[in-house]
Parts: structure tokens; sequence; C-alpha cells
């Protein structure tokens, strides 16, 4: 019990020691200054800092929409196999810190020797407490790979959050490509229904003598057009419905809630502005922040190798050459040992891999600057396009409502013989064509204001609280 009290008063002081007296090597951290403006989009008034936006769950217009993303966060590989890389590199942070602090073994041996020329045999017992050689880190050099592993756990969270933003967006796009061709579909299907009694009508008055064979071909023509585009509507909601079931990770068909009309998709509110600030805390720009606090941990740890290396061994137990006595107060033993190893030639090895962390530092930043501003061309991008959305929108009903008249009148000075079917003919067209482009635009706006909510820094999911991802505060206290 003694000796266990003796050898833990030890660990301690040495683990204290060790903290205390060390002294970084590396670069102080500094955030690289963004390459970006300092506002995004279009400034109406004086903005904040960061901008507040509401959960995701709420943010979303559509349940069902609102369920497949359950779904896709609770069973998607992909976004599996980034939460497994959580878990991966929090164990391996572990490994680096536990280097830290010193290692304690209890070890036993029997040993017997002897030899030829009436040598007797002899045998030698012994046990306890061995501190292996144990780096006194007065350099920082396991505290610095320690803390490079750290921003490397840090860093895999923030892709985890990414991915799962990603994945939300994925969802979301292949859902309303799906409601697309769905609604597509069914205007096909409304179409090819009013052609098809056009063509009807035109056979009563061929026979009436009021309307020609010409007309009859032009209008099995349109019918046989929109046969085709049935058919192609339906080979485009297998398409998005399969590529759907893959990004949920789940191909059975469960219970959901009805789907929103995209003609009825609700707008929902987003700024027309902002500070690029603001986008600073996007997940993919934290996690190459932490890539490049981990390079300049990893600059220290290059340095400290070119220093003197200081180890330590020691060892307290028994020795006896006889087992009985082993236990005897009189059999006690102890030693300890400092180990000094100064790099003199080692071909150049310690100055390239200092020379390498010096440009994986550098690459690093460049990486960070790059991620700033793809998020800032992401969010003045999808800004812009919400604003010419919303004006093609517009101009779009205008002339479907157009058309829709056009084709009212075409159809009345046909029946009337002012006109030839023709008329009546491209009219229909071009009310088929005019809704179909309004519900692709209004798909694209639903994407596009989806995306910029991402963009923008709404509904980050924090990290899962999983017990694995809290033992890192555990880590943190044994330093």
């Amino acid at each position: 019990m003694r000796l266990a009290s003796v050898a833990a008063a030890a660990l301690v002081l040495i683990a204290a020691l060790n903290l205390l007296v060390s002294c970084s090597l590396a670069p102080p951290y500094q955030r690289p200054v963004a390459p970006t403006p300092e506002t995004v989009g279009e400034l109406s008034a004086p903005l904040p800092a960061a901008i507040v936006l509401p959960p995701f769950g709420q943010f979303l217009p559509d349940e069902r929409l609102k369920a497949l993303t359950e779904i896709a966060l609770k069973e998607n590989r992909d976004l599996r196999l980034s939460f497994l890389k959580i878990r991966e590199t929090l164990a391996q942070y572990g490994v680096v810190s536990s280097e830290r602090l010193p290692w304690l073994n209890f070890e036993a041996s029997h040993e017997v020797s002897g030899g030829g020329g009436g040598v007797r045999t002899q045998r030698q017992y012994e046990t306890g407490l061995v501190l292996p050689a144990f780096e006194l880190d007065f350099f920082r050099r396991a505290a610095d790979m320690s803390l490079a592993a750290r921003e490397t756990y840090l860093a895999s969270q923030e892709a985890f959050r990414y991915a799962r933003l990603a994945l939300i967006s994925s969802v979301a796009g292949a859902y309303l490509d799906s409601r697309l061709a769905f609604e597509k579909l069914r205007l096909t299907e409304r179409t090819l229904a009013s052609w098809r009694s056009s063509k009807a009508f035109i056979e009563q008055r061929i026979i009436s003598g009021q309307s020609t064979l010409l007309d009859l071909e032009r209008a099995k023509a349109m019918a046989a057009f929109a046969e085709a585009e049935l058919e192609a509507s339906r080979e485009e909601i297998i398409r998005a419905e399969n590529g759907l079931k893959l990004l949920l990770g789940d191909f059975i068909e469960k219970e959901l809630p009805a789907p929103s009309s995209l003609m009825n998709w609700k707008e929902v509110d987003l700024p027309s502005g902002l500070s690029s600030e603001s986008l600073l805390s996007r997940p993919d720009i934290l996690e190459a922040e932490h890539k490049l606090k981990g390079a300049h941990a990893d600059i220290g740890a290059a340095r400290a190798a070119f220093f003197p290396k200081i180890s330590l061994t020691a060892a307290l137990g028994l020795m006896s050459m006889d087992l009985a006595s082993l236990f005897n107060s009189s059999s006690s033993r102890w030693s300890y040992g400092p180990q000094l190893s100064l790099p003199i030639f080692s071909g150049g090895r310690n100055r390239a891999n200092l020379e390498q962390s010096l440009i994986l530092k550098e690459a690093a930043v460049a990486q960070y600057e790059l991620v700033v501003q793809r998020a800032f061309k992401e969010a003045a991008e999808g800004l812009e396009v919400r604003r010419i959305l919303k004006a093609r929108e517009a101009a779009q009903k205008k002339y479907f409502s157009a058309q829709t008249k056009v084709l009212e009148l075409a159809t009345s000075r046909y029946q009337s013989g002012a006109v030839s079917y023709l008329e009546v003919l491209d009219a229909q067209r071009e009310v088929f064509e005019a809704e179909k482009a309004l519900l692709e635009l209004k798909r694209n706006q639903a994407v596009n204001d989806i995306s910029l909510y991402v963009t923008l820094g709404g509904g980050f999911p924090e990290p899962p609280k999983e017990a694995a991802i809290e033992t890192v505060n555990l880590l943190e206290e044994r330093k």
C-alpha cells in the first residue's frame, strides 16, 4: 500500500513538472484576414455582425420534406462514415495525448542462472512498479503533437456538421426534383386529356365538313407529343425517387405527410445582405481554421526535434534470491536515471521535417482563404440568384396569364371559322410550356432558398453528444 502511494505521488510530481516548465516553439496563431469584401448582397440598413435564422425544422415549409430529412440524418451511410471519422480522430487524439503522461507498469520476474565447472544454480525474484522511459517535455514536442491531434479531432467535428448540412441540402434538392417530375406528370396528363378531346372534336367537325384532315393530323401529332412527354416525366420520377432513397439510406416505403404543391410553396424570409464576418461560423470555415491551428502546432513539434530530449526511467520494488524472503523489508530496491539525447547528425531529416511543416502551414493558410472565398461566392451568388428568380417568376406568371388568354381567343375564333386550327395548336403548346417553365422556376426558387439558408449560417446543427465525443473533456482534464 505504501509502495503504491509513493509511486502515485511521484507520478503526480513528474506530470506537474512536465507541464509547468515546458515552453512551446510553435509560432503564435493569428487568424488570417478574410480576402473578401466586408459585406455580401444588397445593403438597405446597417448590418449586424451575425444573423439569426430559425432552426432547420422551422425553416422548411413542407412537412414531408421535414420527415425525409429526419430519416436521412439517421440512415445515410455517408453521414455515418463521417461520424465514424470523428470517433477515429478522437481515438487518435487519445493515443497522442497519452504520450504526455508517465506510464506505470507492474512487472514481476523469475530468473534462473548457472553454468559448468560446479557453478551453483542461482535464482532471483523481482517484483515492483516500473516507470518506462518518460520524456520530460521541456520544449513541448509532445504537447504540440497532442495539440495538433486535438485540432484534427475538432476539424473532424466541423466536417461532420458540414456533412449534415450538405446532406440536408441534397435531400431537399432531390425531393424538389421528385416533386417537379410528379407535377410535370400531372400537368402532362391534363394536357394530353385536353388534346385528345380536341382530336375527337375535330373528327366530328370533319364529318360536318368544318375541319380538314390536316387539322386532324395536327391534333394527332400534339397528342403523340404529350404521350412522349408523359413517359419522359415518368422516367424523371423514377430517377428522382431512387436518387432520393439513396440519400435517405432507406429504400423501404414509409408513411409520410402529404407533400406541398410547388405552386403553393411558401416563400421564406431571408436577408438581402449581410456582413461577410457572419459567414465565419460556417462549419467548413471552422474546419479549415482548426486544420490551420494544427499546422502551427506541427511546426512547434518539428522545431523541438532540434533540441535535447530528456527521458526519465525509474523503478520501485522488491528483489530477493529466495521467494520466501521476497516480501521482507530488507528486499526493497529502487532506481532512477535520466537520459539525455542530443541530435547531432540525422541526414537532414529534422530540417526536412521542419521545412515540410512550414510548407503545410502555408498550404493550410491558402486552404482557409479559399474556403472563405468560396463561402463568400456562394452567399453572393445565392442572394443575387434569389433576386433574379423572383423577377423571373413575376414575368413568367404574366406570360402564362397572357398565353391562357391567347388560347381562349384562338379557340373561340377557330370555332367561328376566323382562324385555322394551327393557331389553336400553337396556343395550346405555349400554355403547356409556360406552365411547365413556371413549375421549374418554383422548384429552382425553393432549392436556392434552402441552399442560401445553409450558406448564410442557418441551421448549423451542433455535433452529436454521444459518450465517445464527450470523452474529449476527460482528455482535457488530464493535461
